[in-house]
């Protein structure tokens, strides 16, 4: 994939995915944006799953800040390791990624085929309920910290997330609002990146 088409295949993705979430072909989808990037993900499980044996994933991914871009198709396959109600879920996978360099000088742009591991846990907390996810993919030394608690009183749950690859690194802290429709949420939030904050807008539908 030319690394020019990226960019209008992910907004293409982000147009349609209220069809695609209607027609269940997406379980879970994020879009965010603020002045210093863009991020969209998109993930979809591939036949039933329970609490023994969780449905393997497909996803697509794309992030743009000011000096790059990364995308990356990819399919994990899912073991759980304990069961409700508070269960541990690992998966390993490959898939193949883009990345585009923006700026004078840095990396080459880079397409290669990447192995990719993660590990979940979700379950109740106190007053609410949590969620928690690694994972780390070999393309570009890229890895991902999330975390989510959502009480169980209001329709506010609060998030963090920490990012990495090589050339860009982010941290995040926001809020996923419900807007009153099931399964779709409004996120808002600061991120951290190159020593400056920014306030970021988002979107976000989960099925799960």
């Amino acid at each position: 994939m030319h690394t020019h088409f990226i960019r209008p295949f992910a907004l293409a993705l982000l147009a349609g995915l209220p069809l695609a979430a209607h027609a269940d072909w997406v379980d879970y989808a994020q879009a965010d944006t603020s002045s210093a990037a863009t991020t969209f993900v998109i993930v979809g499980a591939v036949g039933a799953s329970d609490a023994t044996r969780p449905a393997p994933l497909v996803s697509a991914t794309y992030a743009r800040w000011d000096t790059g871009s990364a995308t990356g198709l990819g399919y994990t396959y899912r073991w759980s390791l304990t069961g409700d109600p508070h269960r541990w879920i690992v998966g390993a996978g490959a898939g193949v990624n883009w990345y585009h360099n923006r700026d004078v000088g840095g990396d080459p742009d880079e397409t290669k085929a990447s192995a990719r591991v993660q590990s979940e846990w979700l379950g109740p907390a106190p007053g609410g309920y949590y969620y928690a996810l690694t994972q780390a993919s070999s393309f570009r030394n890229s890895w991902l910290l999330a975390g989510q608690y959502a009480p169980s009183a209001f329709p506010v749950a609060a998030e963090w997330a920490r990012y990495h690859e090589r050339g860009y690194q982010a941290t995040s802290v926001g809020a996923r609002i419900s807007i009153g429709v099931a399964r779709w949420f409004v996120r808002i939030g600061s991120t951290r990146a190159n020593g400056e904050f920014q306030p970021y807008i988002g979107v976000a539908y989960n099925a799960f």
